[in-house]
């Protein structure tokens, strides 16, 4: 009996992990850009394995690093471009390379979440889950395939913000995305593109989960 127990609770377990992950997996129309940059002259040898750091400097001053490696130096390739009136270009100015990627607001009413999970079938989600349950957490794929970016209003924990991007399996986590001073906007970069986005006013969208770490 306290085995069957046991085994239900296991079960529940698990059934509460697929859903929450097939909450997240449900199709969104991805927001659009208002500007977007090919930086492949500007930032040369770009992969998509490249540590990238995209941070904003102002609201319309946003520094992009680029590093074959996570160790992030006064060599590593960057560039510094200027957003105004839909226009995104490449302005000659030194980057900081202090800077760090902003993860809110500057006056914290909302918070960026850049974190990578896995999109895999529903079979192969449900084996996932049940290993990880079985063994306590101590078996779980380690690989990645998608990155998710969202923008939450602290307050009322709702979206302003839902972009995600499929990319191979890989061991390697992709952080791409930068929120500016205002929480009005947000830079993404992917491969040899730059696109910047704009959030509108007041945050509508589904009530966010996910806390920031």
């Amino acid at each position: 009996m306290r085995y069957e127990r046991s085994i239900l609770r296991i079960l529940g377990s698990v059934v509460l992990l697929s859903c929450a992950q097939l909450a997240l997996a449900s199709d969104h129309p991805l927001p659009q850009p208002i500007a977007t940059l090919d930086t492949s002259e500007l930032l040369p040898n770009q992969r998509d394995l490249t540590f990238t750091t995209v941070a904003f400097s102002s609201d319309t001053t946003i520094e992009v690093i680029a590093c074959p490696t996570g160790h992030r130096d006064a060599t590593s390739p960057s560039s510094v471009f200027r957003w105004q009136n839909g226009i995104l270009e490449h302005v000659a100015q030194a980057p900081k390379h202090e800077t760090g990627a902003r993860a809110s607001a500057a006056d914290g009413t909302r918070v960026l979440l850049d974190f990578n999970d896995r999109d895999v079938s529903r079979r192969e989600r449900l084996l996932d889950n049940i290993r990880a349950v079985w063994t306590f957490g101590m078996i779980y794929p380690e690989e990645v395939n998608r990155e998710v970016v969202q923008v939450v209003d602290t307050a009322t924990r709702k979206s302003c913000f839902d972009w995600r991007r499929i990319f191979p399996m890989s061991l390697t986590r992709r952080r791409s995305a930068a929120i500016s001073p205002s929480g009005e906007f947000v830079a993404i970069k992917v491969q040899n593109t730059l696109s910047v986005y704009r959030l509108d006013s007041a945050c509508r969208g589904p009530i966010v989960t996910r806390r920031a770490k």
